[in-house]
């Protein structure tokens, strides 16, 4: 098993030298396709190097605006030099409000060049949540706009582009209650970014961040000088503008985006690999936020290199690599163009802002986030054990328990927001889970700071990294037989939960249908209940089965896949046998439940489908691309982003199903049979929403949409 490994791993890794590599890598201003993301990659480089790990290389790709990888675009390379906003008038209120030398996240990311001379403008507030036409009635022609708006894109589109404003002063706190909100997070500037699509828009318009206390400052001298103004204006007085002057030193051109990738090689010549990326992107310094990941990354190789050069691990039957990349975007990249290894990729692990002091900030707790159900896979099971291991710090009085004196969160399910998104697609399959802290006050904005990372913190993920990763890459037959057993007694706990959590939801919902006007309803929900219990145990018994068959990509030799294919046959028997009882059990449970409630059960004819579910089983949706199929990849007017919005609007209660949605999609199953998975999972699900959403898609070029 992994203990050994662990605890020899837990020996080697530092923490301190995490932290020191986190720090070189935060002095960076790492906005993708750029001369400071090259330079923290070179820095990265360099580091490899000079802990001799074997085969490092920087791989470069275009960075053009209009080239894509399975149609994601790359954004065109973007340099600032300088970048400074200074309020000019009503005179005796002159100051700098912001320079990009002080705070690189004082300015809007990817904006666009002003004259040498820079832009004189106006400020004026322009309130939020208007659209075109509400905001086409505020005079902004020339103007500075100062708003919290979150729609930026609107801004730049519809009052940059069509109403003529010279550029967006913005003070937008994005809240996470109650760790951060405005009210409780005065001075931080928070990390905003235009970005563009692949029709050449770029530098189309350019921007400043305030934080909220400056904003509210600025707000109340333009309130000021308004109402002055109403004064002036009885008395034939000229009226007083709140001014500023904007200057940017910026360019975009055709560039380079740039991934570092370095490798321990393993004994076996099959090209098999375990995969741990961490991304280097953002602006100076998002420390957490992932100059942490790329540190722990730096540090793992470091420390597995050591351990095996003397000899305290063994060279791995696996090889390992390792990649630092643009989030999302670096990853589109390298995946694209080494589509012959994907295959060989058995094992991935994504660290997204893993070094956070958890002392500080609020929250911040340490969360392994599994793979998305539509790949089950091994993998979460095995990193699930890792954690529940590393946990037991502290051993109780009598030495009969132990626990943890870090925060954490096991196998939390799939939530997506990181690069394990797109490894864990099944049409890509690398089962990937993340480790990620959250929620983090810090997090995207200028207080993203080097002292709010803790080595002790870095010092615990990267052992579990380690760890995972040199188990996986060396797992011989005792640990694929020790994981198979583990994977089947968690299976057959999470069949248990989820028939106890299927019971419990249908008992509050029955109690929000309490009412005695309601009881054809109860009698309808229960009904609907018991007639789908059965499909949705089902459902879960056939996940865990493939969790099982996964492990089969670990096997070396004939000996290794007989003992392998036996013990998975027997456990899965027991699977079926467990299930059958965990079914017969709820069932007993939901009549019982039934009574207690008065609902009398009463048979009733099977609905006739409608003309929409009869569609839906016809038509199969055909990705055009491998991986996610997202808007990310599609060029759209505003116009077009509130049509998608309005399409969302109407199907309020299965909006959290669209995730799940595009995962489900093999260019095989109809929309119906999608519907009936996301049901599965959900317990819900919308055609008309798969219809109407499916159809925008096809109508941008993401998906065909064929008769069956």
């Amino acid at each position: 098993m992994f203990k050994k490994i662990l605890s020899i791993i837990t020996k080697e890794f530092s923490g301190e030298n995490a932290k020191e590599l986190t720090a070189g890598i935060a002095n960076f201003h790492r906005i993708q396709s750029s001369p400071g993301f090259r330079a923290a990659a070179n820095y990265c480089q360099s580091k490899l190097n000079d802990y001799k790990i074997p085969y490092v290389s920087i791989l470069s790709y275009p960075a053009k605006g209009n080239n894509t990888y399975w149609g994601y675009p790359i954004p065109k390379e973007w340099n600032i030099n300088s970048a400074s906003l200074a309020l000019i008038e009503p005179k005796g209120n002159e100051k700098n409000l912001c320079r990009f030398f002080e705070v690189p996240c004082s300015v809007i990311q990817r904006s666009k060049a002003t004259p040498k001379e820079g832009i004189v403008g106006e400020v004026v507030i322009l309130p939020n949540g208007l659209d075109e036409k509400a905001m086409s009635e505020y005079d902004i022609k020339g103007k500075f706009i100062l708003t919290d708006d979150p729609d930026l894109n609107k801004l730049r589109l519809i009052a940059i582009n069509k109403l003529g404003a010279a550029g967006i002063i913005y003070d937008l706190v994005s809240e996470l209650k109650p760790i951060r909100t405005r009210a409780n997070f005065p001075t931080a500037k928070r990390y905003t970014s235009f970005w563009y699509g692949s029709k050449g828009e770029e530098g189309d318009a350019l921007g400043f961040v305030l934080s909220a206390e400056q904003g509210d400052e600025l707000r109340k001298l333009i309130k000021k000088i308004e109402k002055e103004n109403l004064e002036r204006k009885d008395k034939k007085e000229p009226e007083k503008k709140v001014k500023v002057q904007a200057k940017i030193d910026a360019s975009f051109y055709n560039g380079e985006m740039e991934v570092v990738e370095c490798f321990i090689p393993g004994e076996i010549e099959d090209g098999k690999e375990i995969l741990a990326v961490a991304h280097l992107c953002h602006p100076k310094p998002s420390a957490v936020d992932n100059a942490s990941g790329c540190g722990i990354i730096i540090e793992t190789a470091r420390t597995l290199k050591t351990l095996i050069a003397n000899g305290q691990l063994k060279k791995p039957k696996r090889s390992i690599r390792f990649l630092l990349m643009a989030e999302f975007t670096g990853t589109y990249c390298y995946l694209a163009t080494h589509e012959d290894k994907i295959e060989n990729f058995i094992a991935g692990i994504n660290l997204d802002m893993v070094g956070a002091d958890q002392t500080v900030g609020g929250g911040r707790t340490l969360v392994m986030e599994k793979t998305h159900i539509a790949l089950p896979s091994y993998v979460n099971d095995v990193l699930s054990a890792i954690v529940d291991e590393a946990a037991k710090e502290v051993i109780n009085f009598q030495g009969t328990g132990a626990y943890a004196t870090f925060k954490y969160a096991n196998d939390q399910p799939f939530s997506g927001g990181s690069d394990h998104y797109l490894l864990g697609y099944p049409d890509i399959g690398i089962g990937t889970p993340m480790f990620i802290q959250w929620p983090d006050r810090y997090y995207h904005t200028s207080e993203d700071t080097i002292e709010k990372v803790s080595p002790e913190i870095l010092h615990l993920v990267g052992s579990l990294t380690a760890t995972y990763c040199y188990f996986l890459a060396n797992a011989e037959l005792p640990d694929i037989l020790w994981s198979a057993q583990e994977i089947a007694a968690k299976g057959r706990e999470r069949i248990t939960n989820y028939g106890r959590k299927y019971v419990n939801d249908l008992i509050s919902k029955l109690q929000t249908l309490s009412d005695e006007n309601k009881i054809k309803e109860r009698s309808i929900v229960m009904r609907e209940a018991l007639d789908n219990v059965g499909l949705r145990f089902l459902f879960r018994k056939e996940i865990e089965e493939q969790t099982l068959n996964s492990l089969k990509v670990l096997i070396t030799n004939d000996d290794e896949k007989s003992a392998i294919d036996e013990i998975i046959s027997k456990e899965q028997k027991i699977l079926t046998e467990h299930t059958t009882n965990e079914t017969t059990h709820v069932k007993y449970a939901l009549e019982k439940i039934s009574n207690s409630f008065h609902i009398t059960l009463e048979s009733h004819d099977v609905k006739a489908k409608e003309a929409i579910e009869l569609q839906a089983e016809t038509i199969i949706p055909y990705k055009i691309f491998r991986g996610p199929v997202g808007l990310g990849a599609m060029d759209l007017t505003y116009e077009e982003e509130l049509e998608h919005k309005k399409i969302i609007a109407q199907y309020k209660e299965a909006e959290q199903t669209l995730t799940s949605t595009f995962f489900w999609i093999n260019n095989k199953r109809t929309i119906a049979e999608i519907a009936e998975l996301i049901k599965n999972e959900y317990n819900k699900a919308s055609i008309p929403l798969l219809m109407d959403v499916f159809k925008f898609y096809e109508k941008h070029g993401l998906l065909k949409l064929k008769q069956k």
